[in-house]
């Protein structure tokens, strides 16, 4: 039994292949992955109440966050994907993990005045929202 070469099929001659990707557009999107790993780390030092780390991973992404952009104009390596993955980024660095990191800081320390806590009740009350007492 003889089999043709697999040249000649004509589906694998018609296939779209890959171009490589230069290094100088890996360079940019490899630091704002390293970023968003920064916030994701951030998240769960804070889910662990190890909010001072959680904080400092934030400083470091913020870090991170104004290097990949000059890195990128500088190598010239701009692209849609690292503008949409910059987007991501940071969405979680500043909106989702300082949120969090606020959040389980004001539950395990509440450390808010009996007078505000009263303000923000009839606040909420007279916006006319449900409220349990």
């Amino acid at each position: 039994m003889v089999f043709k070469p697999r040249e000649s099929d004509p589906l694998l001659v018609k296939r779209r292949r890959f171009r490589p990707i230069p290094v100088r557009m890996l360079v940019p999107n490899l630091i704002t992955l390293l970023a968003l790993c920064a916030g994701l780390t951030a998240i769960r030092l804070a889910f662990e109440q190890r909010l001072e780390w959680a904080v400092a991973a934030i400083v470091f992404a913020a870090m991170l966050d104004g290097l990949d952009g000059r890195v990128a104009r500088m190598l010239k390596g701009t692209s849609k994907f690292g503008a949409e993955l910059d987007s991501l980024a940071d969405f979680v660095n500043f909106g989702v993990a300082p949120a969090l990191i606020l959040y389980f800081w004001g539950c395990t320390n509440s450390v808010m005045p009996a007078g505000s806590q009263r303000w923000c009740w009839r606040s909420v009350r007279d916006c006319g929202l449900p409220v349990s007492t």
